[in-house]
């Protein structure tokens, strides 16, 4: 028996159809996404599908039952293939972070003004392309609001591509280095936080509002006929306020959502998620900001986290670049903080949350300080991450005209490794890193002179480094130095430091002075 008696006829060119008044289309996904999201690798369909279609009553068009027959029969049938919204809702917003969307809205305002300024014939200027820009969210237990001056979205983007889960097989190439690519942050992200919208976009000579009730659109089957009277299903909600030639309305997108979901309003209701948010922001946008994009949340300016990396006559990081098949590669390793001499359980360590590598793509940060698999860490000859390698810094960048070509995943959470590109990187990324941990290893011999050295280096953003350079790491001689090991109470271990006048020490500075102290009265005298 059927579930669900309302299934409809499959359009298959939905984009074709205009109707008097354009809603704007929100139609199901292109096959071309959909495919390539559910479908395995090793998936091939038969060349021979029955195909069955039902009208509301649970019969198909001829009045017949359901069928197997095959198409290539004159009594051929279609079998209903249609999307559904419930389905595609908990699909886009189950498994992504608030957070998540909030950036995925920010990198439509970024595609934006480089929209703006093509259309527009714009050069915007090359150090700091964004300034002048800004974005302003605010949230509370009531609603939550975007607004930017990026150049708002044109009518005919709106009716025809802004607002369609993923980007249709037919729309326009994407814009050179852009970061919104999939073609779902804005649907995915006003899903997820609430049930009432309202947008408001004007390119400063025409202009449009959306006002969506998200529980309704849901239960709204959108059904039209087709030129030959089949019945076909159509995602769209209507623009109002259309304005097409000259607007008072201001330049940019507010996007405003109330009636917040309970687990959203609970977020916002929490200090800590701002906090987060805000350094999210400050390093995952940190290249962005840093070319002049101003963001503020609840009126709280956000100032980029930058890596940094040491450099002086003795020590700087490394930097390779090179191009392949219009994708540029650019590796920096170094240290962004001296190594720690001591990396026992009770040593006052800086953050290691910090340290790692970062993946970014056209300047959007997709993974940060990671120590995993991914980047190398834990295979070999790359040892697994340790608290000895903190101050460790190494950031990718990967920048390409196509951001298909890039190795990132949907959520830009994450780094695609069977990337090509990537791929490519990687073995070099493993080998600087090697370079680094072999340092730290050996370092410790003469961890009180080194330490010197490398406090005396200045701390420079990596656009600040020079392309091409070897990694600088002062020389370690390691003669005869060996390494002395062992454990005692931790009790003892501040009795000693107590008597040796360096109460607070680090058990690896009491284990040298007890061995000095030691040596000096029964070896040396």
């Amino acid at each position: 028996m059927l579930q669900n008696p309302a299934i409809v006829r499959f359009c298959c060119d939905f984009g074709a159809y205009k109707p008097p008044i354009s809603p704007a289309i929100f139609n199901p996904p292109n096959k071309s996404a959909l495919l390539s999201a559910t479908t395995p690798k090793n998936f091939s369909s038969e060349k021979n599908c029955a195909k069955i279609s039902f009208d509301q009553n649970g019969t198909t068009k001829r009045g017949m039952k359901m069928s197997t027959q095959l198409p290539n029969q004159s009594n051929a049938l279609k079998a209903i293939a249609n999307p559904s919204k419930s389905f595609f809702i908990a699909m886009l917003t189950r498994d992504i972070d608030l957070v998540d969307c909030m950036l995925d809205l920010l990198d439509n305002t970024v595609d934006g003004i480089n929209s703006m300024a093509k259309r527009n014939e714009i050069v915007l200027d090359e150090e700091k392309p964004y300034h002048g820009f800004s974005v302003d969210i605010t949230f509370d237990r009531s609603h939550f609001s975007i607004k930017d001056k990026s150049g708002g979205i044109p009518i005919d983007v709106a009716t025809d591509y802004a607002f369609r889960f993923g980007r249709p097989d037919f729309a326009p190439d994407l814009l050179d280095g852009s970061i919104g690519l999939y073609g779902i942050g804005m649907k995915r992200a006003i899903f997820k936080i609430g049930n009432l919208v309202s947008i408001q976009s004007s390119t400063g000579f025409e202009s449009f509002n959306v006002d969506l009730d998200v529980e309704k659109w849901r239960q709204n089957q959108q059904l039209r006929d087709d030129v030959e009277g089949n019945e076909v299903m159509e995602w769209s909600f209507d623009l109002t306020n259309v304005q097409t030639n000259g607007t008072d309305v201001e330049i940019g997108t507010i996007i405003r959502v109330e009636e917040l979901y309970e687990g959203i309003y609970r977020q916002f209701e929490n200090p800590i998620f701002q906090d987060r948010l805000n350094k999210m922001i400050a390093r995952d946008y940190a290249f962005i900001l840093n070319q002049g994009l101003t963001v503020r949340v609840n009126g709280v300016e956000i100032a980029p986290i930058m890596p940094k990396f040491l450099q002086s006559s003795e020590i700087a990081p490394f930097q390779h670049v090179e191009i392949c098949d219009g994708v540029r590669i650019e590796i920096t390793v170094g240290f962004a903080e001296p190594p720690p001499s001591d990396t026992s359980a009770t040593a006052r360590n800086p953050d290691v949350g910090v340290y790692g590598w970062y993946v970014v793509c056209n300047d959007r940060v997709v993974v940060s300080a990671d120590k995993s698999a991914d980047t190398g860490w834990g295979i070999k000859p790359v040892p697994a991450w340790h608290p000895q390698y903190i101050g460790f810094m190494g950031v990718v960048r990967f920048e390409s005209s196509d951001p298909r070509k890039l190795p990132w995943k949907t959520t830009k959470r994450d780094v695609e490794a069977s990337n090509a590109f990537y791929q490519r990187a990687l073995p070099v990324m493993m080998r600087a890193t090697k370079k680094l941990t072999d340092y730290t290893n050996a370092r410790r011999l003469e961890a009180k002179r080194l330490k010197r050295i490398e406090n005396a280096a200045v701390a420079k953003p990596v656009s600040r480094i020079i392309v091409n350079v070897p990694v600088k790491l002062p020389e370690v001689d390691q003669g005869e130095f060996v390494m002395i090991e062992y454990a005692r109470e931790m009790s003892d271990v501040r009795a000693a430091a107590e008597t040796l006048g360096i109460v607070g020490g680090s058990p690896s500075e009491v284990g040298i002075r007890t061995f000095e102290y030691y040596f000096a009265r029964e070896v040396a005298k």
